[in-house]
Order: structure tokens, then sequence, then C-alpha cells
């Protein structure tokens, strides 16, 4: 796989994760399930969120040289903490449906599945370096 493709598979991941978020968040916000669509849409959310900061400091860390590396694994530990604080609050203070959210978070492997099922890649030929 080239760079290129590569960049086209992460913005494809971050189109799929916001379809699959928002759309059926907003289908059982409409059926009336606040609470699971709360919680589904903020383990999107996070998710998402995820994602585009890992992608961020992943090329920041590639691209950056000495005290700079140091800096970015520093802000992507930080990022790791705050996610993991954005849970607990949305957990602790029963905004959200527990079940919901995981579902919302598990929006990341559909997201894998659907590209895979609708971007196959031919693995039998030999990419060219």
């Amino acid at each position: 796989m080239t760079g290129a493709t590569d960049l086209a598979k992460v913005r494809r991941l971050k189109y799929w994760i916001a379809g699959l978020t928002f759309f059926p968040g907003g289908a059982l916000f409409a059926a009336g399930y606040s609470r699971a669509a709360s919680g589904y849409i903020i383990g999107g959310a996070i998710v998402l969120l995820n994602l585009l900061g890992t992608e961020r400091s992943v090329l920041s860390f590639v691209e950056g040289r000495g005290k700079g590396r140091v800096f970015v694994f520093a802000l992507y530990m930080i990022k790791l903490a705050l996610t993991a604080a954005l849970i607990a609050a949305a957990l602790i203070t029963k905004v959200v449906s527990p079940l919901a959210m995981i579902l919302g978070i598990t929006t990341f492997l559909a997201a894998l599945l659907f590209d895979f099922l609708f971007f196959p890649r031919n693995i039998g030929e030999r990419e060219e370096p």
C-alpha cells in the first residue's frame, strides 16, 4: 500500500465512522431512546476524535525529530488520559447508556468492515516498491 492509498483509507474511515455514528444515533433519538442515542453518539464521537488525534500524533511523530518526538508522545498520552476521563464522566453522570456507549465505540470496527467490503484490495498481486 502506498502512502496516498493509506491516507485515502483513513479519510474513508473517518466518513464511515461519522455515518455509522450519526445515522443510527439520530434514529435512536427519533424513536425516543435519548440515553441510548446519547451513549451511542458519544461513543462514536470518542472514536472519531481519537482517530483524528492519533492521525495527527503519528504524522507529527514520524515527521518530528529530537525533542519534538518526546513532546508528541507526551501529547498522545494526554489524549489517552482525556479519553478515559471523558468516558468515565459520561458513565458516572449516568447521562448515557453504558451498552450504547460500548456499541458507539465499536463503530471503528464496523467502519473497517464496511471499508473492506466496499473497497476491497487485491492481495494476490505484488506491489512494486
